[in-house]
């Protein structure tokens, strides 16, 4: 998604029906809240609402998380508490940037900034320590689980390339997809894949073979938003928003190499996505319209709904928590 600095993004459906999920800038600052939902019984257990223009969500250990804002300010919370402990400058606003944020290493977290370029923040000192370009302009990232080095999609020239943080430098980069990636992850299963979805019309996902840099194409007939896969697990799922209809659904494949692909219909417009560690659940998140977005809990192995969960706003992000004992969800008012 392309997200920007005191206007609120929403896509284009919001205005009409439209194929694909196109984001649309409006002249209001828009406030956002951050949802703490725990895991084993489905219920809210606090909710922090005072934040401007919230693009991201970063879970920090068990005791902390992170929401990164168009304005260019990064705020960070007390979990326990959902206090926020302290808010500083990384940036300067941008329509385009802090929608992606990652923990490649202990004690920094990285995150798109504002004219394409990647931002390093300490997290002991709070403090911007690099700021570097990979692509003309990335739009998003994720860390590798067996290494420290991370990986970063590009909206303009379709290419993904590999980081090393050790010293903030591209190693790799990719040929370029066959469609515009939205976003990537990294599976943990093998470690031999990079899956990138895009917003294509038919959905394609790109399977980025880590060890050669290969890529080919996987279609699940129709246009993505967030794709995620499953802890140690060869399970993997994509949301489709579908806005020109009345529901999307949620593509739950098993398998890299040759994927078996289950979809569900799911209320609403699944925009975002996340897995959740020692579980076998996918937490979806949807627009349901009239300002409010629905939490959908998903057991990949029966293939079932679990719960439903409605809060208010349009939804920006999802994450897992503390190890799975708790999902985050970030909305906005519109």
């Amino acid at each position: 998604m392309i997200k920007h600095t005191g206007r609120i993004l929403l896509s284009a459906l919001l205005l009409a029906a439209v194929a694909c999920y196109s984001p649309v800038e409006y002249d209001v600052v828009d406030q956002s809240r951050v949802v703490k939902l725990r895991v084993s019984d489905n219920t809210i257990v606090g909710t922090f609402s005072d934040i401007t223009d919230g693009r991201s969500l970063c879970s920090i250990g068990n005791n902390e998380f992170i929401v990164a804002s168009g304005t260019g300010t990064l705020y960070r919370f007390n979990s326990p508490a959902m206090e926020l402990d302290t808010s500083f400058v990384i940036g300067f606003g941008s329509g385009s940037g802090y929608g992606s944020m990652i923990t490649p290493k202990p004690g920094s977290v990285y995150i798109i900034g504002a004219a394409g370029k990647i931002i390093e923040v300490n997290l002991q000192t709070n403090s911007v320590i690099d700021e570097f370009e990979a692509g003309p302009m990335p739009n998003a990232l994720c860390a590798s689980p067996a290494s420290q080095r991370f990986y970063v999609s590009d909206g303009s020239d379709r290419q993904i390339r590999e980081v090393d943080p050790a010293g903030n430098t591209v190693l790799r980069t990719s040929s370029p997809l066959n469609n515009v990636p939205v976003s990537i992850t990294v599976e943990s299963f093998m470690d031999d894949y990079l899956l990138a979805a895009s917003s294509g019309a038919e959905g394609t996902v790109e399977r980025v073979t880590l060890s050669t840099f290969y890529v080919n194409s996987i279609s699940l007939g129709s246009s993505s938003s967030d794709i995620t896969a499953a802890p140690a697990e060869s399970i993997w799922a994509v949301v489709h928003p579908d806005w020109s209809s009345e529901n999307g659904r949620v593509s739950i494949c098993s398998n890299y190499f040759t994927p078996e692909i289950f979809s569900i219909s799911v209320a609403g417009h699944p925009t975002n996505i996340c897995s959740v560690p020692g579980s076998t659940l996918f937490y979806a998140l949807s627009y349901l319209g009239e300002g409010t977005s629905r939490i959908t809990s998903i057991n990949y192995f029966t293939k079932e709904i679990v719960a439903e969960i409605d809060i208010p706003g349009f939804p920006w992000d999802i994450t897992s928590h503390a190890n799975g004992e708790y999902i985050l969800t970030l909305t906005s008012d519109i």
